[in-house]
C-alpha cells in the first residue's frame, strides 16, 4: 500500500518543503541556545524589531518549512467498510460539550461538539495498544509509519464549529483524520481548513523556518481546505493551524483522529 506520508522516506515530504523566505537582507531574528550548547533542549528567539524574546523547544524548529506538509487521499477505505464503521460508532456512548482548546471552552462561542476518547493520552507519552478491532483495521491502512500517541472520535452537528488551533509544538508529530460519515456532499459543509502559521506571535516564533515567522509574511490565509468526503484520509504536520468548520446540513460529521509521533530512524 502506498502511504499518504511515509515518515521513514524523506522524499515523500521533501517536495512540500521550501526554503526560508529571504526577501530582505535585514536581520529578522537572533537565535541563541539555552542549556547545554552541545545538545540544547530549547532556543531563545529574539524579535529584533521589538526585542521580545520567545522560548521554544528545539524540537519545534525541526524539519524546515512545514506549513504545507498536508496530504489527503481517497478510496483508502472501501464504501462498504465506511458504512460498517459508521454503524459501529453511532452505537457508542458519545460525550457532549467538547472544545478544541480550554480557551474556546471558556469563550463558548459555539455549542461544544461530541467526543469519544478511545485510547492514549494528550498529557504524557505512553505505550498502548488499540483495543477496538475496527480501529485497528483502519490504523493498519492509514498508519504513516509512526508511533500512536492517542486516538479518539469527534462528532459535529450543524452549528458546532471548532476554533483555529494547532495539535502539537514539536516537529515530529502528525495528525491523521479519517472521515466516517457515508454519503457526505460538499454542500453539507464541515470542511477542514489549514492556515498560515502566523496567527499569533508564539506561532510565528515556531515558524521561523517558514515564510511566516517573526517579521516574515504577515498575511493570514487559508493554505488548503478539504471537505469531509466519506473515507477521505487527511495527514498533516501537527504544528499547522487548522479548524473544522460548521456542518451546514442535518448530517452528523464523524471523524476518527489519530495523534502520532515519527519513529526515529
Amino acid at each position: 500500500m502506498t502511504k499518504i506520508i511515509d515518515m521513514n522516506n524523506p522524499e515523500s515530504v521533501s517536495e512540500l518543503k521550501t526554503e526560508v523566505n529571504t526577501v530582505s537582507d535585514e536581520k529578522k531574528f537572533d537565535i541563541k541556545s539555552i542549556g547545554n550548547p552541545e545538545s540544547p533542549s530549547r532556543f531563545e528567539i529574539t524579535d529584533t524589531k521589538t526585542d521580545k524574546v520567545y522560548s521554544i523547544n528545539a524540537d519545534a524548529l525541526a524539519g524546515g518549512d512545514y506549513h504545507q506538509i498536508i496530504r489527503a487521499a481517497d478510496e483508502t477505505i472501501s464504501e462498504d467498510d465506511i458504512r460498517r464503521y459508521h454503524d459501529i460508532v453511532m452505537k457508542l456512548d458519545w460525550q457532549d460539550g467538547w472544545y478544541s482548546t480550554p480557551q474556546m471552552k471558556d469563550e463558548a462561542k459555539t455549542p461544544g461538539y461530541k467526543h469519544i476518547h478511545l485510547g492514549g493520552s494528550d498529557t504524557e507519552e505512553i505505550d498502548y495498544e488499540i483495543e477496538q478491532d475496527w480501529v485497528k483495521e483502519i490504523w493498519d491502512k492509514v498508519n504513516p509509519g509512526a508511533k500512536l500517541l492517542r486516538h479518539y472520535l469527534n462528532g459535529h452537528h450543524a452549528g458546532q464549529s471548532g476554533g483555529i488551533h494547532i495539535d502539537g509544538w514539536t516537529g515530529d508529530q502528525y495528525t491523521v483524520i479519517v472521515y466516517l460519515t457515508p454519503d457526505w456532499r460538499p454542500e453539507d459543509g464541515g470542511s477542514i481548513e489549514f492556515w498560515t502559521p502566523n496567527l499569533n506571535d508564539e506561532m510565528k516564533a515556531m515558524a521561523i523556518n517558514t515564510p511566516y515567522g517573526l517579521n516574515g509574511n504577515p498575511n493570514m490565509n487559508i493554505v488548503k481546505s478539504y471537505w469531509p468526503k466519506a473515507g477521505r484520509v487527511v495527514v498533516f504536520d501537527a504544528r499547522i493551524p487548522h479548524v473544522a468548520r460548521s456542518v451546514e446540513s442535518d448530517k452528523f460529521r464523524v471523524s476518527l483522529v489519530f495523534k502520532c509521533r515519527k519513529i526515529p530512524n
